[in-house]
């Protein structure tokens, strides 16, 4: 184990995955976190070469996710971006294509040692990003959450493919009550949808810390697509910096402030 303060932060963007799940958390860990004194190595793995966003911008990984699979305890932090559900539904449909991207997923999930400089490892999924970890079985026995459009199948996902998740805020069972703007097309998927969004503000739900798995790695879920800036911030607050004494400090949510206001972003709390 090194003490460093050099670390590596692995993203697993899809076929249409959102352009701001990618970006948000580079941008904030770039500002936050090298600030602070943190030398954050950022590596990309796709299935395809490149991979276009939903905005039709094109990524170009640095890895293959086999390369990366095979070299799994080298990232002290893993990211999983989001997309359109109909999107991830066609990707999650495909496991010749997206098996590794899953088996990945999960065996980060489980690496009981730490990070190679001996810090904590976080596994964070941004908005609908939370559907394809859930869908990894990396999600087992954790709180989490996702954009509001997503719980149902969150909810689905992490039933079909793992134990005990519980997802918030839970809208089974729940009921418009007159107050969505029913004009006799809405379907009850965006009933359902607009109803996870109430509940999602009612309950302030920008993002999920859901502690540590069963192995000791971090789990954090973001909700909806800008939530993953807040969410981001958070994990800037929580990242570990090796002092010259050879102790070991959070960056803490200083840090994450100064960073934010490098950005001129208004942080919300989850």
């Amino acid at each position: 184990m090194s003490k460093s303060n050099t670390l590596k932060v692995l993203l697993l963007p899809f076929p249409s995955f959102d352009t701001l799940d990618l970006y948000a958390p580079i941008e904030v860990l770039g500002k936050g976190a090298a600030t602070g004194g943190l030398n954050i190595i950022f590596e990309i793995a796709t299935v395809q070469q490149p991979t276009l966003s939903a905005e039709k911008i094109p990524v170009y990984p640095t890895r293959t996710i086999t390369e990366a699979l095979r070299n799994i305890d080298e990232y002290e932090i893993v990211i999983q971006p989001g997309a359109g559900i109909p999107e991830i539904e066609k990707y999650l449909g495909d496991l010749r294509t997206n098996g590794l991207h899953l088996e990945l997923l999960k065996c980060f999930s489980e690496l009981k040692t730490p990070s190679p400089r001996g810090c904590q490892r976080v596994l964070m999924s941004i908005c609908t990003g939370a559907l394809i970890v859930g869908y990894s079985g990396a999600f087992s026995h954790l709180t989490v959450t996702t954009h509001y459009e997503g719980l149902d199948k969150l909810i689905q996902f992490c039933e079909l493919r793992g134990r005990g998740t519980t997802v918030v805020p839970d809208i089974r069972g729940s009921l418009t009550n007159g107050e969505f703007p029913v004009d006799g097309k809405v379907s009850e998927i965006e009933q359902r949808a607009w109803d996870g969004y109430k509940l999602g503000q009612k309950q302030n739900k920008r993002w999920v810390d859901a502690g540590c798995n069963e192995s000791g790695v971090r789990v954090i879920s973001s909700g909806g697509i800008s939530c993953g800036i807040d969410a981001s911030l958070f994990l800037v607050s929580e990242l570990e910096k090796w002092e010259e004494n050879g102790q070991c400090r959070k960056l803490g949510i200083e840090q994450a402030h100064l960073g934010a206001r490098i950005m001129e972003y208004a942080w919300r709390w989850a």
